[in-house]
């Protein structure tokens, strides 16, 4: 409003000293800078809505793939060292990333967990990717609640780049953030401790704490069952070893995730989780996790040229 009214008395004192014909040429100049300032203001506040959606975006999501969204666009006070909340994600250091990343195997599993008298607290589905060949692993997540959601969001678990990488979308854009992911080396082939090649799954009988239950087909998948149980928490869990359903440590990865938080095993025998199913022996508190649909010749490619990047920290 300033700017106009400096504007509207420059016109004034011309308007008194100059010639009819510059004072023409003057007036038009006015009027384009008048005109050229309420554009920008408008597109200022454009842009600063579309800033907050943004980080509104971010942090809905980071909260419902994580359960935390303190810092995830660099306003929850992560500290000197940029972590994001109570997880292993940092903001800062230009976390490097894939030119694309390049899914060949997606699971969907669905996960339920009741507490009161058996009642479901909602149910929500894991659409789960993988390349056998690759140290990443990436992530969907809809739930009861999609329809409220102003946008999406891709998860991407980079062991190789030790990097976080969260894609977003709506209807008005995409963009992409990096975070630093301190715990990746525990993911690279390098740090599986026994290989998968030097045990014959089809003799063993007891796995640590889990004892072999039988076999029966998940989604298409032989899997073996193992129970496990505490006076704490009893444990029943099925397991692929199919070779087409290899992808190491990466399945493991994902068990930061809210839904799987706490509630995958360690030390659960090696291979692809078909089915588990956890009940606390105190609470009753029951989780189930269930994959309904596998598909080994999938063809999924995000490209990060389709997602620039933001930089939350200067948000």
């Amino acid at each position: 409003m300033r700017t106009l009214l400096r504007l509207a008395s420059c016109a004034a004192i011309l308007a008194i000293v100059a010639t009819p014909a510059r004072s023409q040429g003057i007036f038009d100049r006015i009027k384009k800078k008048a005109a050229d300032a309420v554009t920008q203001k408008a597109e200022d506040k454009v842009n600063t809505k579309i800033d907050e959606m943004s980080r509104k975006l971010v942090n809905n999501s980071f909260a419902a793939m994580f359960g935390d969204s303190a810092s995830a666009t660099g306003n929850g006070g992560g500290g000197a060292s940029g972590a994001v909340g109570s997880t292993p994600f940092s903001l800062g250091g230009n976390a490097k990333t894939e030119e694309s990343y390049t899914f060949n195997v997606v699971t969907t599993m669905e996960i339920e967990s009741s507490k009161n008298a058996g009642r479901s607290d909602g149910k929500a589905v894991l659409m789960m990717h993988f390349n056998t060949n690759e140290a990443y692993t990436g992530t969907s997540i809809t739930s009861a609640d999609t329809k409220k959601q102003e946008g999406t969001a891709f998860v991407i678990l980079d062991a190789k780049n030790q990097a976080m990488v969260m894609l977003m979308a709506s209807e008005k854009s995409k963009f992409s953030i990096a975070y630093g992911w301190k715990e990746a080396q525990k993911y690279t082939p390098a740090s599986t401790t026994v290989p998968k090649d030097q045990v014959n799954w089809d003799t063993v009988k007891v796995w640590r704490s889990y004892s072999k239950i039988g076999t029966k087909t998940i989604a298409g998948y032989a899997a073996d069952g193992y129970r496990s149980e505490s006076p704490d928490a009893t444990v029943e869990m099925w397991v692929s070893h199919d070779g087409a359903l290899s992808v190491g440590n990466m399945f493991a990865a994902n068990s930061g995730m809210k839904q799987m938080k706490g509630r995958v095993p360690a030390d659960y025998p090696q291979g692809m989780l078909l089915q588990m199913t956890s009940t606390n022996n105190k609470t009753a508190e029951k989780v189930t996790m269930t994959v309904t649909k596998i598909d080994t010749n999938a063809h999924v490619t995000y490209a990060m040229a389709d997602y620039p990047k933001m930089d939350a920290s200067k948000k």
